[in-house]
């Protein structure tokens, strides 16, 4: 069974190593897809849409999929989840045994003004601290952060620009895991509902937005009872 990691807002080839190295060892394959602009692919333009990032993405995996898989997306991973799935269903390639989306709920809302992307440094740096998922000493050097900002404010243009996609899914099984310190509620998560015909499953952890890396062992437990 092999795990394909689709990137939230900043996320690269190494995002998600908390889960995927404790999936590693267990014997399962791992693959963090990277977009434009950031990890190897640093030099490349960003992409401006989900939709296009969706794409990029699934021809990344595309051939790839003849085997057992596995689907995981956090926060705008999850969003890019389904737009991958519905080019799955359109190009007719073999479906996921199981989709994980975290930290994002399935009611899709405008966002509220003002834009994050279009926030002085200094106001999107307090957001992003607020978020978590980014340790102190990244946040502390200019370098880093100067080479990362670009970055994460071209994805939260993208998501803050996002229009959902109608796509529901035959007998799709779907686990959906959320943060209880999130600023989401449980109603808003099981609007996921809407991807499956299968009755979708949800389950919240400890922590905030970024409890999926930050309770890694939890959620790999969680995950490894459901997948065997």
């Amino acid at each position: 069974m092999n795990f394909y990691f689709l990137p939230f807002a900043g996320g690269s080839e190494i995002s998600y190593n908390p889960l995927a190295k404790i999936l590693s060892s267990k014997g399962y394959g791992c693959y963090q897809c990277s977009l434009p602009g950031r990890g190897r692919r640093f030099k490349e333009d960003f992409l401006k849409t989900v939709p296009e990032m969706a794409e990029d993405l699934f021809f990344q995996i595309k051939d790839r999929l003849a085997q057992d898989y596995v689907l995981f997306g956090h926060s705008m991973g999850a969003l890019l989840t389904v737009h991958v799935l519905a080019l799955i269903k359109a190009y007719n390639v073999p479906m996921p045994k199981y989709v994980f989306l975290s930290g994002r709920g399935g009611e899709i809302k405008m966002p509220s003004l003002p834009y994050k992307s279009e926030m002085d440094s200094a106001s999107f740096r307090s957001e992003l601290k607020k978020m978590g998922g980014i340790p102190d000493e990244v946040f502390n050097e200019e370098s880093i952060m100067s080479f990362f900002e670009p970055i994460i404010k071209a994805d939260f243009k993208a998501i803050e620009s996002y229009e959902p996609i109608d796509v529901t899914l035959q007998d799709l099984e779907v686990i959906v895991y959320y943060g209880k310190g999130d600023d989401f509620s449980l109603e808003q998560v099981e609007c996921w509902q809407r991807i499956s015909t299968q009755k979708i499953s949800c389950k919240a952890f400890d922590g905030g937005h970024f409890f999926v890396l930050d309770k890694s062992n939890e959620v790999v437990k969680d995950i490894l009872l459901r997948v065997g």
